[in-house]
């Protein structure tokens, strides 16, 4: 899963317009007069996280010392140096007591009264009683301004497009007023992306002295009560490093006229804070995408789990924060509990944090490394050696190295489940577990003395004695760490683009950097032998015959790659005992991660409530993206007619399915009826997200001059029942022997044709031993088949759509089948087939049917004429407009 190194053409406009801008040089300036400033970095001190979780959780935004971050800073070419933490200075003055030449600073979270806004500002060059009086007026930006103006202390709007509102973005009159507030601005941080900090910049570039007077009088403002030069707006950059990794790849060039002579008598840090103040900077730094976040993160999450200690149930229920936060907050601290108990994972954990570092592991240690892990071993000593000889590399080379090390993790996990897989199959349990029971375990007893009480336990039938510790003691390394690398990778998307909507009504209003729209659609099934398949290919053409800016995306180790068509190799497979038509595919999810990204998508689709659905979900909380679900199944009737459910588990079967389908921001239902449900008191989601859709049929779909001796061998005045679709029970097949029966005692020449394979097949057999079955037939053929039968018989009360009757009818084909959801959608108010309530009316409307020429005339024309109304450009037009595209 290596990162291609071939930008997207959103990517390279980015990145070139960064080198345009990092390129430009100070007039008369040479690189001797040049200071090199890293404006934004963390050490130990920044021990208090704004993130409510942090608190709850209270652990330290980094354990980094002061010493090591400023080694980092002078390694990649820092000759100035401060240290920025959270509302406090701290690191600064214990730095210069003990004789470092360190510029005082400090990031400070100041609020935005008339907006309810949090903002991040970085100030430079006061003294200990300034900082005080900083730290009590931070909770009035306009207070905080007025005084580092009077106290000539320069302060930095940090990120201006990242910030902190409850009540959500808050509206462009907040920026535009901040405007006037500050003159210089971090628009190259080097944890944030490329495309935020290019925004950043290009907001800026629109403000000039007209919209300042226009901005002033709107707002009441007067610049010069917190700006020395309100006009001439400055740019700064900073690491904003809280690990030392980065520390120094990013920051600003600051420059001192005369530099060689004047440092000779005055310090480095008063020159910088001479240049930060007269605006004669420009940032510098390195495209990026969220790479360095996501490093970042990882390492963080290295350095709790080494450094976590169990904040109390007392602390997490009653700290501040919403009911999510706190049970976010006990999901995690139990997490990290766990992951301490496992020797082997934090093993690994502390060899990572070490390598990030730039500390080579020791030859001796992999000598106690099991086979499997070696090659792990070997990345973790590249991150080393790269830290150490090619500081410039270690964007490229760390990321590299952490999707290496993912992929060792993941394939020695996916030998061990296959392995397990293949135990079960063995002893036969697998055939014998049932959903039903799996779903029935979720629901856990909601009384906590059940879990205290020995004999409690042992009369409570869903808590069987759970062993929680053996459990998660089973969760083996390869588990635990992978998991650990793309937990980092999730948060590194959720906090770069939590503020997606204000990024792209940024760049609406500079019309520069637009992300591109586009869709990723996800799923599960493709050339398998199902009706999802056979549409989703459909959907495939039809993309590709137009361009549309959407690309399927599927996991499967057989299907080569192709226009519009993105494939990646699940790291398992398994097939879904009693229902050979299906296999389960494990996804990477940090390859759908990287993918999604990398493609530039801004939206998603998915058709299938798998692996596929999951990383969807994922991807939409990663992103924060929109995204649609394309419902193909209906699940409950499933569960009903072939899992059996009774109605317990039935009733939790419908609330899983509740939960997952209100997380996407809107559904595509194929039927009337199914739409009614979803919007039902039960289910309650809202009627204006769910969307009615169809299927079209490919031009092949047409009536065709075929003779039944040539297909099916039998005479042309043989009567044709055809059935077409799956052979099971949820498909009615069972019923359809009854009503075939049925009908032929009416018709005695009537013949049975079936089309298809499935678990009911060799019965059926048995039962009809003088009709006829094809097994699977090639989709190209099958206008053959509906152009030389006289009549579909459908006995499913199961379909979504019903893909069959479609196709069937653009073949000239009428139907006959129950008055239920898709068939009735398509056959209600038409002479196109009959929709009946009950086995005995649909065996006595074939016979019918067979029994009347004129009427059959009249059907086949009806047929044809209704298939028209199916057509490829409406359905899809439809649906881009629904997604926006």
């Amino acid at each position: 899963m290596k990162r291609t190194s071939n930008y997207s053409i959103f990517q390279s406009q980015l990145q070139k317009g960064l080198e345009d801008f990092t390129a430009k040089k100070f007039q008369f300036a040479g690189s001797s007069e040049i200071i090199k400033l890293d404006m934004h970095c963390h050490d130990y001190n920044s021990d208090k996280p704004d993130e409510i979780l942090g608190r709850i959780l209270n652990v330290s935004e980094t354990w980094l010392e002061s010493e090591t971050l400023l080694q980092s800073l002078k390694k990649h070419g820092c000759n100035a140096f401060t240290i920025t933490n959270h509302n406090n200075a701290r690191s600064c003055w214990e730095m210069q007591d003990k004789g470092f030449d360190v510029l005082s600073a400090a990031e400070f979270s100041c609020h935005v009264p008339d907006f309810n806004v949090g903002i991040h500002v970085l100030a430079y060059g006061f003294n200990p009683r300034e900082e005080q009086v900083l730290l009590k007026l931070r909770r009035n930006i306009y207070h905080f301004q007025e005084y580092a103006l009077q106290q000539n202390i320069p302060t930095v709007w940090a990120h201006p497009l990242y910030f902190y509102a409850p009540k959500g973005l808050p509206s462009i009159d907040f920026f535009n007023k901040m405007l006037l507030v500050f003159e210089r601005f971090e628009v190259l941080n080097g944890q944030r992306d490329t495309w935020q900090n290019m925004l950043s910049l290009e907001w800026l570039k629109t403000f000039d002295e007209e919209k300042m007077i226009h901005y002033a009088k709107k707002y009441d403002v007067q610049p010069h009560d917190y700006c020395f030069k309100p006009l001439e707006k400055s740019y700064t950059g900073g690491s904003d490093s809280h690990m030392g990794i980065f520390a120094g790849l990013t920051g600003t060039q600051l420059y001192i006229p005369n530099l060689a002579v004047r440092k000779l008598d005055e310090s480095m840090s008063s020159l910088a804070l001479e240049a930060i103040i007269n605006g004669d900077m420009i940032p510098f730094g390195a495209n990026n995408s969220s790479e360095k976040m996501a490093i970042a993160f990882l390492d963080y999450v290295c350095q709790i789990a080494i450094h976590h200690k169990d904040p109390g149930l007392f602390r997490i229920l009653l700290h501040k924060g919403t009911m999510a936060d706190k049970s976010i907050a006990l999901l995690v601290t139990n997490a990290f509990g766990e992951i301490r108990r496992h020797k082997v994972t934090m093993n690994f954990i502390e060899l990572f944090h070490k390598s990030f570092l730039g500390k080579v592991p020791s030859k001796t240690k992999k000598w106690f490394i099991p086979s499997v892990y070696k090659p792990v071993f070997d990345d973790a000593k590249k991150i080393a050696d790269t830290f150490n000889h090619r500081p410039t590399d270690m964007v490229k080379d760390y990321d590299e190295a952490i999707s290496s090390i993912s992929n060792q993790l993941n394939l020695v996990l996916a030998q061990r489940f296959g392995l397990k897989m293949q135990e079960m199959l063995k002893d036969g349990q697998l055939q014998k577990l049932k959903l039903s029971t799996i779903i029935e375990k979720l629901e856990l007893p909601s009384e906590l003395r059940v879990y205290l009480d020995e004999n409690i336990k042992s009369k409570n039938k869903r808590i069987h004695k759970p062993d929680i510790g053996k459990f998660l003691d089973g969760l083996n390394f390869p588990f635990l760490a992978s998991s650990l690398i793309l937990s980092a990778h999730f948060t590194s998307a959720k906090v770069l683009y939590s503020n997606r909507p204000l990024l792209n009504s940024i760049s609406e209003i500079t019309g520069k950097y637009k992300h591109p729209k586009r869709m990723l659609w996800m799923t599960d099934t493709f050339n398998d032998q199902n009706g999802v398949s056979m549409v989703l290919k459909s959907v495939l053409q039809v993309i590709k015959e137009r361009n549309l800016p959407i690309d399927i995306l599927i996991a499967s180790y057989k299907i080569k790659p192709e226009e519009h068509l993105k494939v990646i190799k699940p790291i398992s497979e398994f097939d879904i005992p009693n229902y050979s038509s299906q296999s389960i595919r494990i996804p990477n999810f940090l390859e759908i991660h990287r993918l999604f990204q990398d493609g530039d998508y801004d939206r998603l689709m998915c058709s299938t409530e798998g692996p596929m659905g999951l990383a969807a979900l994922y991807l939409k909380h990663a992103f924060s993206v929109k995204s649609f679900f394309y419902l193909h199944t209906d699940w409950m009737m499933f569960a009903k007619k072939v899992l059996k459910f009774d109605r317990p588990a039935s009733s939790r079967l419908r609330r899983i399915l509740r939960t997952y389908y209100s997380n996407f921001d809107g559904l595509f239902v194929l039927n009337k009826d199914q739409k009614k449900w979803l919007s039902n008191k039960q289910m309650n989601l809202k009627s204006k997200h769910l969307h009615l859709t169809a299927h079209w049929v490919d031009e092949a779909f047409k009536p065709q001059k075929v003779k039944k001796e040539e297909v099916f061998g039998i005479a042309s005045d043989v009567p044709v029942l055809l059935y077409a679709g799956r052979v099971s029970r949820e498909k009615g097949v069972d019923e359809l022997v009854e009503i075939f029966t049925q009908a032929k005692k009416d018709i005695p020449k009537l013949r049975l044709l079936v089309i298809g394979t499935g678990p009911f097949e060799e019965e059926m057999k048995e039962k009809l031993p003088d009709e006829l079955f094809f097994g699977w037939v090639e989709r190209h053929e099958l206008p053959r088949y509906y152009s030389a039968a006289d009549l579909l018989v459908l006995p499913s009360k199961f379909d979504t759509f019903s893909m069959v009757v479609l196709e069937s009818i653009s073949c000239g084909l009428p139907v006959v089948a129950y008055d239920s959801k898709g068939p009735k959608d398509i056959l209600s108010g038409t002479e196109a087939g009959f929709l009946v309530k009950r086995k005995l009316e649909m065996s006595g409307q074939i016979a019918s049917y067979f029994q009347d020429e004129s009427l059959r005339s009249k059907m086949i024309k009806a047929a044809v004429l209704r298939s028209q109304d199916y057509s490829s450009k409406l359905i899809m037009d439809d649906l881009l407009k629904v997604v926006e595209l």
